[in-house]
């Protein structure tokens, strides 16, 4: 067996508490607490870090999500790792097109590089296998890792989180959970991938229509509300344009923040009061903090999504949503929440498995198995096309920050940039602190959460 310097090696994009840094860290500081060496680098810098370490385990929180994710998998695969994956988006809607998205995305071969790949659900994997019953033995179910963060943070003080946009004097905060409309248009580089999900141009045109009628209710509620905030937190891998998010135009309104990747989601959802979203897995995260949540969809609920929205009335006028903040900030109640508790509680069994908090223990214990029972395979010699390609991308990380005027150093200088070593290891120990908190109030030693297993 080769020299192993660390037992796990995690890659992602980003340092600060993004989704998926915040499920890798969880499983990571899991690991961690078990004993065993881990280290989180950037994704960027990846084919150094695996040769390097020369990990006795890979892990990634997203495979598919984007191409470099999936040449570093293929990367690790080659080099003799064993490779255990999450997902980012797991709650698939239950179509042959979309599952295949949710399962292969920029994986064009169709074939499963790691060991073991974690999902939210049975119901995803029955989905999963129902279309590539050859993955049986690959795929399981950990439960959606990232909404543990749910039950494990504290949540952040309203007033500190206002101040720091000049906000302060706002009581009542209304959250506003926004959608990515953008593939719905040609000049998105997702709008192929639409155009064969969907099977008439009329209902593309429908999301391009629902785009402006939610941001034109939009422009009649907020500023009818001036002791309202409305934040508006849009989807974290839209364009920067708030156009995608169908808000453009608002941003002048004194009574509106909008964020987009410089507030986790988590502290977005603690200081609002409810949650509106068109479509989005946010909902879900509102509940497990037992935030009411509803639709703004302009033209109906009837479009092909996944049901996930079951658990939340819609609002499709401004009528119909100014009654409803009046309501709320009247009784408490948002009209016709409470009526859907029971489709709510099937929801999330049915998207996040178990929201007991544990389900990054259950994915940090498949490691374990692997490590525990030495299935860790032999380090093998570079896949000879790949020298040339981990050289090129040594050196771009090293120069981008210098050459950065040159446009392939600069997309490497702004992913260097994002990965900020001492915010990671600040986010780390804050993190760590919380997960051993957690674990000690329920109770749960070393020896019985190596007992919490996966499907």
């Amino acid at each position: 067996m080769s020299d192993h310097k660390v037992a796990v090696l995690n890659l992602e994009w980003a340092s600060y508490p993004c989704r998926d840094r915040i499920m890798a860290t969880l499983v990571c500081n899991y690991l961690r607490y078990q004993g065993y060496s881990v280290n989180e680098e950037s994704i960027f810098n990846g084919y150094y870090w695996i040769n390097r370490l020369r990990p006795r385990v890979f892990f990634i929180t997203n495979t598919i999500g984007a191409k470099e994710n999936f040449e570093i998998v293929k990367y690790a695969n080659g080099k003799g790792l064993k490779v255990i994956s999450l997902i980012s988006e797991g709650n698939f809607k239950e179509t042959k097109d979309f599952v295949e998205e949710f399962v292969w995305g920029w994986n064009k071969e169709k074939i499963m590089y790691e060991d073991i790949h974690l999902q939210w659900s049975e119901r995803t994997r029955n989905l999963t296998l129902k279309y590539y019953p050859e993955l049986n033995s690959k795929v399981r179910v950990s439960g959606g890792v990232g909404f543990d963060i749910y039950k494990i943070l504290p949540l952040p003080e309203r007033e500190s989180f206002l101040k720091k946009y000049g906000k302060e004097k706002y009581q009542k905060i209304v959250g506003i959970g926004c959608y990515d409309f953008s593939s719905y248009y040609p000049h998105d580089h997702r709008f192929n991938i639409v155009k064969k999900v969907y099977s008439s141009e009329a209902e593309i045109i429908r999301f391009r229509r629902d785009r402006d009628s939610f941001r034109e209710i939009l422009s009649r509620i907020i500023p009818a509300n001036p002791d309202i905030l409305f934040l508006l937190k849009k989807h974290p891998g839209a364009p920067a344009d708030n156009f995608a998010a169908g808000i453009e135009g608002l941003e002048s309104l004194d009574n509106v923040l909008i964020i987009q990747s410089q507030e986790v989601i988590f502290d977005c959802l603690a200081v609002s009061d409810f949650w509106l979203v068109y479509d989005s897995t946010t909902a879900l995260e509102a509940w497990l903090m037992d935030k009411p949540t509803g639709l703004i969809n302009p033209s109906g609920t009837d479009f092909l999504r996944d049901n996930l929205y079951l658990g939340s009335p819609n609002y499709s006028t401004v009528e119909e949503l100014q009654k409803a903040i009046d309501e709320y900030y009247r009784s408490g109640n948002l009209v016709g929440f409470a009526e859907k508790e029971p489709e709510r509680r099937k929801l999330i069994k049915d998207i996040v498995q178990w929201d007991d908090g544990l389900n990054h223990v259950r994915a940090g214990n498949e490691i374990i198995s692997l490590l525990e029972n030495n299935l860790t395979g032999e380090y093998k010699p570079e896949p000879p096309d790949y020298l040339v390609k981990r050289l090129r991308n040594r050196l771009l990380w090293i120069f981008s920050p210098a050459l950065k005027f040159l446009p392939k150093f600069r997309f490497y200088a702004e992913r260097k940039k994002n990965f900020n070593r001492k915010q990671l290891r600040d986010f780390q120990e804050k993190l760590l602190k919380a997960q051993i908190q957690f674990y000690r109030s329920r109770n749960l030693s070393s020896d019985k959460l190596k007992k919490i297993k996966c499907l």
